[in-house]
């Protein structure tokens, strides 16, 4: 016979037991279903198959001389022939030493003859127990059945055979009332159909909010979640939705790597499932009908197991309820952020959502205040905020491990909102002591210069935190004043440690005007200042003491005068030079050689780079070193390569530029070449005013003259004139173009005011209202690549504008989707919008009551206002990112009272964008 794929004879040296005719009825159902793998015979002789079973006929009297003949219970079965007992004891033909199969006994003493044996302490019957077959401890697999002391192929009864496995199909969940037939995850097989069992769960109240705590440490693993760990214990929530609408579930307040998801209670199947929505805790979001049922599951990222806390909470403005202070100081006040809202979004939290404990602070006079909060072994968070409120401007935000402190000038009764959190979690309890700072700048440098000052580090308070970090430890403040017009260089070489400089103006808190951290080389910067003006100096560092030394000099600057010759080209390398000047594009780093020209006559002048060696930033400033930049230009050319630079500008006779010659960190050789052309026309062409018409050319050798009021327009700019034959919506639209356009439409001349302006790739366009006979001049201009374009015009019957805005229905809940690009941009909203294309609609209240308006699901940054009436109604509502939306802060919610019958205009708006968007309306 074969077992597990090897065959197996019966040896004649080997005894098989009898089978007794009660114990062969009792096993033949499993026998039954025995087969030969092949036509050879199953038994080896003496034996014979009785049945699928191998017995000695010759002395089994179950079987004696043949199959089925039974011998009387006092009789024996000896030589094929049943004989009567002996009265003295013994048995005929046969006496009580080793089984040859001609005789039976019990040796292992459990009065059944030799078929029973004692295994483990039990008497057992070795020819069909499947955990001793044949011998003690000869296990056979799960559901094989065991006769004739042998492990059989075929399955028990009831069970079977599936992938080499014998399965119950009735209720195996892989192999589901068919072989292979799997259940989804987590759900159960009930009479060979895949049901959903709710069980093991923990009933959720209907109430909201509500908070659950639990642990998943020595749970089991009865759910498998798509974004969880193998083997990893989790918790189960039956939760149903006591109204329709959108629910939050989170752990947030959970102290190991957390996942979550969310089953149907109906089917088991998988709705959503996260891991680390935030740091390590998760979160789910779930548009729910009333009545609806699902399974909450709270597991483990790869294999993390430990106490949670399941929130689950309904769309709302988070709870801004801070607690009033004394104004008095000094002060400290404990708290914790367990269980309140993310009132706060902390300029310096990039976890993107904290529990945050809010107090309001009056200064009882005018002077610098420092926020201290303190937490061990913690990471911890304070903002300062203008005003009572937590949507004030942030004076101040600072992160630390363990304490992170924040100083403020405050005048006499000025009230600020304080604000503590931990990034991405709770604090259990925080300490908060305010202050008055110490003062600031610590040392009054003067005018001095040059001069060189030395120090420690070590013991100062760390207040400012340099270039706006919040990492920074404690450190050092000059105060300086320029003694005439020029540019001064400040410079760290000689510290011990790398250095972070910064420049504020006028105060600690004042501007900050340049920033530089150590590199290769240590910080230094350079700043252009007028004769008295004040600048702070602070010298920090990323967590390190030591001794620095600070060194202020002045620096030459222009280097070089070129005088008023146009055309001319000069050369040189940036190699030896420092970084005195920020440019006016890109950023700095590298240093810089600058020139100063006069211009002989008026006329446009262009300053280029072609020819230099390394990647250029070009800057042309008005009159000085210190002057404002008029133009800048970092990348021209083809993108392939775009090492040099280029700008133009139309400068008069006698007017003196400084030309620098930057980079963001490179320096070597480099050309400057300045050339002189006459004035071109603009716009260069008059299209009239036929609608629709498609013009085509190249912005290739165009100067670049004129700068738009968005993306880069560092190409050359090609203008046409364009009159409007009638009042009406105008489409101005550059698909088809090859390079990436910047469209702009100036009011009248090239010089007008900005009507529109739209980067958008190849296909920029926009909407105006004109009325008839009202000239604009169009600008193609391009970021970067020169090369062709398409520019198209044509009347619009003005469709999501105020004068046709979009008629939605009044059904509610409803869905509307639609696209901003391309729309105009008639009016700015009171929360946001910097010119960006808005979608009108029209909207009519069904009935009485509140309605929720959102753009949950648009794939760009919206805002969203709501007017009464029309567009010149009242304001009703406007919001720029919903306080629901913690993470993505792109879409919009407001919630309006509405009167039955009342109209509304809904605006759907952008933040510097435009795009698809989707508007929802619900009750």
């Amino acid at each position: 016979m074969t077992r597990d794929g090897v065959r197996f004879r019966y040896a004649p040296s080997r005894a098989v037991p009898w089978l007794p005719a009660a114990l062969l009825a009792a096993t033949s159902a499993c026998s039954s279903e025995v087969s030969p793998s092949s036509s050879e015979p199953l038994c080896d002789p003496p034996y014979s198959d009785c049945g699928g079973v191998c017995v000695a006929l010759r002395s089994d009297r179950d079987h004696c001389g043949a199959c089925g003949r039974a011998c009387a219970p006092d009789a024996l079965c000896v030589a094929g022939a049943c004989q009567e007992r002996e009265t003295d004891g013994g048995e005929a033909g046969g006496g009580q030493g080793e089984d040859n199969g001609d005789g039976g006994g019990d040796p292992a003493g459990c009065g059944e003859g030799r078929t029973m044996q004692r295994c483990d302490g039990v008497c057992v019957d070795t020819r069909t127990d499947p955990n001793h077959c044949g011998r003690c401890g000869e296990q056979c697999d799960p559901g094989r059945a065991c006769a004739g002391s042998l492990c059989r192929r075929t399955c028990l009864e009831g069970l079977t055979e599936c992938d080499g496995a014998c399965v119950d199909l009735r209720a195996d969940p892989q192999h589901c009332g068919a072989c292979g037939n799997a259940c989804g995850l987590g759900r159960p097989c009930e009479a060979g159909a895949c049901g959903c069992s709710t069980e093991p769960s923990e009933p959720l109240d209907a109430a909201l909010p509500q908070r659950v705590s639990g642990t998943t440490l020595d749970a089991d693993d009865s759910r498998w979640p798509s974004c969880s760990g193998p083997d990893t214990g989790d918790r189960t929530f039956l939760f149903t939705a006591p109204l329709t609408g959108t629910y939050f579930f989170d752990t947030r307040e959970s102290n190991f790597d957390t996942t979550l998801a969310a089953l149907s209670a109906d089917t088991c199947a998988e709705l959503a499932c996260n891991d680390d929505d935030q740091g390590v805790w998760s979160k789910l979001t779930l548009d729910l009908v009333e009545g609806e049922s699902l399974l909450v599951v709270v597991s483990g990222a790869s294999g993390a197991e430990g106490d949670f806390t399941l929130r689950v909470t309904e769309p709302r403005p988070p709870l801004c309820a801070p607690t009033a202070l004394e104004p008095v100081v000094p002060q400290t006040v404990t708290g914790t952020t367990v269980e309140q809202d993310d009132a706060v979004d902390a300029d310096c939290d990039f976890s993107g959502a904290s529990p945050d404990a809010t107090y309001t602070f009056t200064a009882p006079e005018a002077g610098a205040y420092i926020f201290n909060a303190r937490s061990p072994s913690s990471e911890i968070l304070v903002d300062v905020l203008d005003g009572d409120t937590c949507n004030g401007d942030s004076l101040g935000c600072k992160y630390g491990s363990g304490q992170s402190s924040v100083m403020e000038d405050l005048e006499a009764g000025q009230t600020v909102l304080v604000a503590v959190a931990s990034p991405g979690r709770t604090l259990a309890s925080f300490t908060l002591d305010i202050t008055r700072a110490p003062p600031c700048p610590d040392t009054d440098l003067g005018s001095t210069v040059p001069q060189t000052v030395t120090g420690s580090n070590e013991g100062l308070p760390n207040l400012i935190g340099a270039c706006s970090s919040s990492f920074t430890s404690g450190e050092a403040t000059y105060g300086f004043t320029a003694p005439h017009d020029g540019v001064y260089l400040f410079d760290t070489r000689g510290s011990t440690f790398p250095a972070v400089l910064e420049l504020r103006r006028g105060t600690c808190s004042g501007a900050v005007v340049r920033c530089a951290e150590s590199g290769p080389s240590p910080a230094r910067l350079a700043a252009s200042l007028a004769a008295g003006e004040t600048v702070v100096v602070v010298l920090d560092t990323y967590g390190e003491t030591g001794d620095y030394q600070l060194e202020i000099s002045e620096v030459p600057c222009p280097l070089i005068d070129l005088g008023s010759t146009a055309p001319q080209a000069v050369t040189g390398t940036t190699a030896d030079l420092a970084d005195v000047l920020a440019p006016g594009c890109g950023y700095s780093g590298g240093p810089e050689a600058t020139y100063r020209f006069t211009a002989p006559a008026d006329g446009v002048y262009t300053f280029d780079t072609e020819g230099s060696a390394f990647d250029t930033i070009l800057d042309v400033r008005d009159g000085s070193c210190t002057g404002p930049s008029l133009r800048c230009n970092d990348n021209v050319g083809p993108s392939a390569e775009r090492n040099h630079s280029r700008v133009s500008l139309l400068l008069t006779a006698g007017q003196t530029v400084v030309v620098s010659v930057d980079s963001h960190s490179a320096s070597g050789e480099y050309t400057l070449n300045i050339t002189q052309q006459e004035t071109p026309p603009c716009p260069l062409v008059d299209l009239g005013s036929a609608v629709p018409q498609t013009v085509t050319g190249s912005n290739e050798g165009y100067p670049d003259l004129l700068t738009p009021g968005c993306g880069e327009g560092t190409g050359g700019e090609a203008t046409y004139r364009f009159t409007a034959p009638a009042d009406g919506y105008y489409a101005f639209a550059t698909e088809g173009s090859s390079i990436d356009t910047v469209l702009s439409v100036h009011e009248g001349a090239c010089g007008g005011p900005e009507l529109a302006c739209i980067d958008d790739g190849a296909d920029s366009r926009t909407l105006l209202w004109l009325e008839v006979e009202q000239a604009v001049v169009v600008r193609v201009d391009s970021n970067g690549d020169e090369g062709e374009y398409t520019l198209s015009v044509s009347a619009s019957d003005g469709a999501g504008t105020c004068a046709a805005p979009i008629e939605l229905e009044s059904a509610v809940p409803l869905t509307f989707t639609g696209t901003t690009r391309g729309s105009a941009s008639e009016r700015r909203s009171t929360c946001g919008g910097d010119g960006a294309p808005e979608v009108v609609h029209v909207f009519t209240a069904p009935e009485a009551g509140d309605y929720t308006i959102d753009t949950l699901g648009s794939a760009y940054d919206t805002i969203l206002a709501v007017f009464n009436g029309d567009c010149a109604g009242e304001q009703l509502a406007c919001n720029d990112d919903a306080p629901w939306d913690e993470w993505l802060t792109v879409t919009s919610e407001v919630t309006v009272s509405l009167a039955a019958g009342q109209t509304i205009v809904i605006h759907v708006d952008g933040y510097h964008r435009s795009g698809r968007y989707e508007l929802n309306i619900r009750r």
